[in-house]
């Protein structure tokens, strides 16, 4: 009886630890939701880079760029306030290969990077 004891107060031991290990994750800002979309191929003309996190992200340490493929930078811009989106507005862009990449100050102190690419297409109507 005091085996099965010991066994099931391990067992409750390592939920609790693994349920307090996964809390500390959820409190990083993870990308949700971008436009253009990672791999997307955009016909219509892009304006803006707009990335939705979970959370805020630190305003002034936080920056989002985009790339042109050989990596030149096209655009750059700083958070300005804490927000859960990222914005950055773009020159026209010609059709070809981009990429946005993003650094986010989490809320929780952790640091968020990622990158990911678009392709403008040529527009059916030029």
């Amino acid at each position: 009886m005091k085996l099965i004891r010991y066994a099931w107060a391990a067992v409750l031991a390592a939920g609790l630890g693994l349920c307090s290990a996964t809390a500390g994750l959820a409190h990083h800002q993870f990308l949700v939701e971008s436009f253009p979309a990672s791999r997307q191929r955009v016909v219509k003309p892009v304006r803006q880079i707009r990335l939705v996190f979970e959370g805020k992200a630190d305003a002034v340490i936080s920056t989002i760029t985009l790339k042109s493929r050989n990596g030149l930078v096209i655009a750059k811009a700083t958070q300005k306030q804490a927000s859960k989106e990222l914005i950055l507005d773009t020159p026209v862009l010609q059709p070809g290969l981009y990429e946005v990449d993003y650094r986010i100050l989490a809320t929780d102190g952790a640091i968020v990077e990622g990158a990911f690419p678009f392709i403008v297409e040529p527009s059916l109507s030029a």
